[in-house]
């Protein structure tokens, strides 16, 4: 058979010297093939592990009887088959024709009436698929070994009874040897593989039997180990803890609204671009203002013509005397015309109050645009008191008290979280940017974080009281059971 065992091992020549070459030659020397066979007993008692006791069993067997082929299996409960060795062969392919055409022949045998007995297998009690590639894969005799459990009957014995029947079906052995030849086997080799076979069983228990009973037990007790141990995580006591989305904002911020109707005409400073107090801002296009101006400061002057005219004919005639009254307060209308024209033209440029950064997105965005009285344009914000605004949505607004914790994780920095503590949250919900109804909530920088830079987006994790792992992974489950069944 070739490494693949695509086709079987090529039939020895000569057998080996110490083989019980049929009882014919082999009753010459008794001695030497009893002595053999205590020598494969105790070498396959001496071997350490079940790989090393397999390949034993495949290649050393040789030396008392000879055979062309031979093959380890394992059978399951339900008389499955699995290739374990064959001899010659290194490496098996579990896959490969032969393999499966075996272990199907095997489970045929090892299910049969003398599952558990040492006997010739005939070809017309398996399945038809396997009988129809015998030729093909099985040599012309083979023979079935079982392995069997030190509390198993021994079949083949003579005098010996068997019990092959448990609840009306028979028991398959834990493992066997399959060998082949094309000579028919003897009375007295059946006989000496028969005591051979039972010392391999013996030996196939010390190192299979007794682990796997071990594995059983570990099998059983898996399941229990691994809930208590999910049971013992999910006790664990962590902060109960709510993650929102975050901006650095200023705690102190100076609105900058428009003071009067009009468009604006230019900038004198950039976004984000630290100012000093008096410093302009920006200014508002100003020909209609400067032209309300002089058309107020005219009429002024107008009035105050018409007015002294009138109080110098007063003397004269009695009819302009009425009149100076009138004209009086035409000029004191005229007048505060013009102070309204002037305090607007002083407006057309927006000084600072105080110095600060210059909050604002662009200047293209407001540049020839019409804006209204108080209309906010930008903010000065104060670089050194940093503030952060946290929009908590309803579902997650479990922790909410003033001095709770918060660590907030910038999108530019997220490995290094900055400390706070939460300083306000407001009582009336409302629709954050993103449009989720949410709470405002307020939070201070720690001492001595550094303060980041005004408008920043990032995480913020608010913590609260510690409650077990379960109740913090099972919170949302449990909100929305009790909301659908009122318990």
């Amino acid at each position: 058979m070739s490494a693949a065992m695509g086709q079987p091992p090529p039939q020895q020549t000569a057998p080996p010297q110490g083989s019980a070459q049929g009882v014919s030659q082999g009753a010459a020397q008794p001695v030497n093939g009893l002595l053999m066979l205590l020598e494969l007993q105790r070498q396959a008692w001496r071997q350490a592990t079940a790989p090393e006791l397999r390949y034993h069993i495949v290649n050393q067997t040789r030396r008392l009887i000879a055979y062309r082929q031979a093959a380890v299996l394992t059978v399951g409960e339900r008389g499955r088959a699995s290739l374990e060795a064959v001899s010659n062969i290194a490496v098996l392919e579990p896959n490969a024709p032969f393999a499966q055409w075996l272990e199907e022949a095997v489970h045929a045998v090892a299910t049969g009436e003398h599952a558990n007995g040492v006997h010739v297998v005939d070809p017309a009690t398996l399945p038809a698929s396997v009988r129809n590639a015998w030729g093909e894969w099985g040599p012309a005799q083979v023979l079935w070994c079982p392995l069997r459990k030190p509390e198993t009957p021994r079949e083949s014995m003579p005098g010996a009874q068997a019990d092959v029947q448990a609840k009306g079906k028979a028991v398959p052995p834990p493992a066997g040897l399959w060998l082949g030849r094309d000579e028919p086997w003897t009375d007295g080799e059946i006989l000496l593989l028969s005591h051979l076979t039972e010392g391999y069983g013996h030996a196939w228990w010390a190192l299979s039997g007794r682990r796997a009973k071990g594995r059983g037990l570990r099998r059983a007790l898996l399941p229990l180990l691994v809930l208590l141990m999910i049971a013992g995580a999910l006790a664990i006591p962590v902060p109960m803890s709510t993650l929102a989305p975050a901006e650095i904002q200023t705690s102190n911020p100076v609105i900058v609204a428009a003071p009067l109707d009009g468009v604006i005409e230019r900038f004198h400073v950039q976004p984000n671009q630290t100012v000093a107090a008096g410093q302009p801002l920006f200014s508002f296009e100003s020909t209609v203002l400067r032209s309300r101006f002089e058309v107020a400061r005219k009429g002024l002057t107008q009035a105050e013509a018409e007015l002294l005219t009138a109080s110098q004919a007063a003397f004269t005639d009695p009819q302009t005397k009425a009149r100076v009254a009138q004209l009086r307060a035409q000029v004191e209308l005229r007048r505060a015309e013009m102070a309204l024209a002037r305090d607007l033209l002083d407006r057309v440029t927006v000084k600072a109050d105080r110095a600060g950064i210059a909050v604002f997105t662009d200047v293209n965005d407001w540049l020839g645009k019409p804006v209204s009285v108080g209309e906010r344009v930008l903010t000065l914000a104060d670089p050194q008191a940093p503030e952060i605004d946290i929009m908590v949505p309803v579902g997650d607004a479990l922790v909410l008290e003033p001095g709770s914790p918060v660590e907030l994780f910038l999108n530019v920095d997220p490995l290094h979280p900055l400390q706070a503590r939460l300083t306000h949250a407001s009582y009336e919900a409302g629709l954050s940017a993103a449009g989720v109804l949410s709470y405002r909530v307020k939070a201070a920088l720690d001492a001595g974080e550094p303060p980041p830079r005004i408008g920043l987006r990032g995480t913020a994790k608010i913590l609260g009281d510690r409650v077990p792992l379960a109740l913090y992974l099972f919170r949302r489950p449990l909100a929305l059971l009790r909301q659908s069944l009122g318990i």
